[in-house]
Formats: structure tokens, sequence, C-alpha cells
């Protein structure tokens, strides 16, 4: 038996892809550790695997985490430098807590899954013990041949501004006092190189042919979670939209306004989920078949469904796909405008954007959608893709590959 540590951001969006992981390889046998922040014990402790909780400041957490887009003072150095303090903040905290913690159980981890936009404390420790890490990414992944942000600078010139220079100072003083003997460049390197996990097909990556065998493409793996109780079908035999913006951008009862007007006068069931975004009473008098919730399980109502209308979300829309589902998709920022794009490009879906958003075009676009018998095609050839990717089991795979010339060292 293995024993493997998970280091993950704590978003829904990044942890969710992991969780079928984890229970994959619990149930092959090997001991599971997660360092989450302890809002996510009941999802952790679900799959079988251990809890090793931190304390977070949530407030800060989601102020730095989440795109500042409609700030005209906010920039991406901004962005850089907010997210720099935030990791460099916490794995100070965390990481003497975690060392004694495996020490002393006298069992280190054999590899560690560290998530590239996760705080370091994970990365540090794996350097430090020499055990191999390979990244857990809900997204994208970049290379010389694609990227969804401009080219970053190095670390060395990155380090020429007084401000980042100071933040980079810490980043040294922490490898130091850890033994680990890296620059900041190769260290910045190694956390986004490497083996990964990317939770995407690779028919869906941007340039995927161009990125090797160690960047495993295993799909989407959030099916088989479920943390939002039962639901049940209207049993109508109509056509079944589901209407989400997710847990981050979901403040927005205008557009949930437009949703409910949209099919107000259909022949369509719908559900809404708004996560807790839409108070009572602000989306007006809701007719009959349309079900509005604060959160319903996803999968189960994707199951019944013959459309999805959601923020663009990559696990979302893939999630969407793989039950056979077309997306309409509202995207709130480059991440996702990249994938409501990727949508469109392989014909599984439609992007409207925020400000072109009306009752009519939402309704149009719907009824196009479901409609398109080449859009029931797209949908087949991205879903058998996405079963061909091989989901929690090819990732569990991917994982125990590293345990080979861990095991061979020891011997």
């Amino acid at each position: 038996m293995a024993h493997i540590a998970f280091f993950i951001l704590p978003a829904a969006g990044h942890v969710n892809p992991t969780l079928s992981v984890a229970r994959e390889l619990v149930a092959r046998g090997h001991r599971v550790t997660y360092a989450l922040s302890e809002n996510y014990r009941e999802r952790v402790l679900a799959t079988g695997a251990e809890f090793l909780p931190y304390a977070l400041d949530q407030d800060r957490f989601w102020d730095t985490m989440v795109p500042k887009q409609d700030a005209a003072a906010y920039t991406d150095q901004q962005e850089f430098v907010n997210m720099m303090n935030w990791m460099l903040d916490l794995t100070r905290q965390t990481i003497g807590d975690f060392e004694r913690h495996f020490e002393e159980a006298a069992d280190r981890p054999d590899v560690f899954v560290c998530d590239p936009s996760s705080f370091w404390s994970g990365h540090i420790l794996a350097a430090k013990w020499g055990v191999p890490v390979i990244r857990s990414t809900p997204t994208y992944v970049a290379n010389e041949h694609w990227s969804l942000h401009p080219p970053v600078d190095t670390a060395e010139e990155q380090a020429e501004d007084p401000e980042t220079g100071a933040l980079f100072a810490v980043v040294a003083e922490l490898l130091a006092e850890h033994r680990v003997e890296k620059s900041i460049g190769d260290f910045a390197a190694e956390v986004h190189s490497g083996p990964a996990l990317v939770y995407l097909p690779r028919a869906f990556q941007y340039a995927g042919d161009t990125f090797g065998e160690e960047v495993r493409f295993v799909g989407p793996c959030t099916s088989a979670n479920s943390f939002h109780g039962e639901w049940e079908a209207p049993g109508t035999g109509r056509p079944l939209v589901l209407i989400s913006l997710g847990t981050l951008y979901n403040k927005q009862p205008e557009f949930f306004r437009a949703c409910v007007e949209a099919f107000r006068e259909t022949d369509w069931d719908v559900v809404i989920t708004h996560a807790g975004g839409v108070a009572e009473g602000e989306l007006g008098e809701i007719p009959p078949h349309i079900q509005v919730y604060d959160f319903a399980p996803q999968g189960a109502v994707l199951a019944h469904a013959s459309l999805m209308i959601n923020h663009g979300g990559t696990s979302t829309v893939l999630q969407a796909v793989s039950e056979g589902v077309p997306v309409i998709a509202v995207p709130q920022m480059a991440e996702l405008h990249a994938t409501a794009t990727r949508a469109e490009q392989l014909g599984v879906g439609a992007k409207i954007l925020r400000k072109d958003v009306t009752p009519e075009r939402l309704r149009e676009t719907a009824l196009a959608l479901a409609g398109s018998a080449e859009v029931r095609a797209a949908v087949g050839r991205l879903r058998g893709e996405i079963e061909a990717a091989g989901g929690p089991a090819a990732a569990a795979d991917a994982v125990e590959a590293l345990l080979v010339p861990v095991r061979a060292a020891a011997a």
C-alpha cells in the first residue's frame, strides 16, 4: 500500500474532480491524505481518504482568487502579487504542521498530487524529501505551443520589480529553510511542468496533440460526486434545460430573470440552480414548469436534460457533454471564454456574451441547439473522447505509475 497526499486549491472546481480519483486509489488499497480547509472535510472523508485540515481566511481567499475583471485599476501584475502574497502566507502558516504530521506518523507520502494553483507546502515538502509530484489540473495546460495567458516574465525578470522582488526573496528563504537546493526559477518551472492529470479529453485541450504522454488527459472526473441531496425529474416527457452559473459568478439576478422569461411560454421544463446568489422574490413570478433551487445534484439533473446553460466552467461543460447534453456558455472571465469558444469550435454548444444576453437570444439559441442533428453528432463524438480518456481509473493509473521508480529506488 502506498501513501498519496493531495494538496489542492480549496475551491470546488479544483477539489471535486480529484475526489473520484482519491476514491479509486482508496479502493485499490492505497492510503490517501488530503490537506484542505475545514469546509471540505465531509467530501474528503466520503472518499475513504484521511483529512488534514488547516485554517483558511475565506474572505481573503475569494478576494484573491476571483479575477477582478470589472475593476478598472486591477491588472495582471496586481493579480500576480495578490496570489503570491496569499500563497506565501498560507505556505508559512501550514508547512511546519504538515511536516510534523507526516514525520510523526512515520509515513511520508510516496507521491504528492499537487494543484499548480495551490499554495506551496506540498511542492516544497516533495522537493525536500525527493518525492515525485503529479500536477492536478482542472482546466487547460500550457506549453510552448499554446497558453491561455501571454508569456510570463521569468522569475529573474520579475524579481527586478521591487514589490515582486520582495516576495521572491521570501520564496528563496522558504526554499533555503527547508534545504531545497533550487533557484526560484527552477522551483517555479517544476511546479508547472512534469507529470500531470488533466481533467479534459485531449481533443478538448487547445493544441492537445503537442503535449507528451506524461500529461495524462483523463477527462472529467466529477460525475460520481454529488453533495446536494436528491432530485426528482418532472416526468412530463418534455425537454429540460438546466441553468447554473456555478458558485463564483452566481450573484446575477438579472441573468436568471432573463432565463425565466426565455422559457416562460415554452413547452420546456426548467431547473435553475443559483447557489445562493438570488434572494427570494428577485426572479418575480415563477411559472410551475420552472424549478428554482439554491443547489441541486447536477449529475442527476443532467441525466434528464436536453440542454445546459452555464458560465463556461470547463468541468461543468464537459460533465454536460459526458451526459450527451449540449451547452450554451455565458462566460465570465478569460478561462471561461476559452472553454465557451472551444465548445463552439467543436460544435457541442454556443457562446453568448454577458452583454448580449436577452430572453429572445437565449430562447432562439436553445431551440437551435436542441433541434440540430449536427450538434447531436458533435456531442456524441466528444462524449466518445471523454469515455476513451478513462476518467478516475486512468488518473489512478497515472499516479501509480510514479510509484514504480520510487519503490525501485528503495529496493
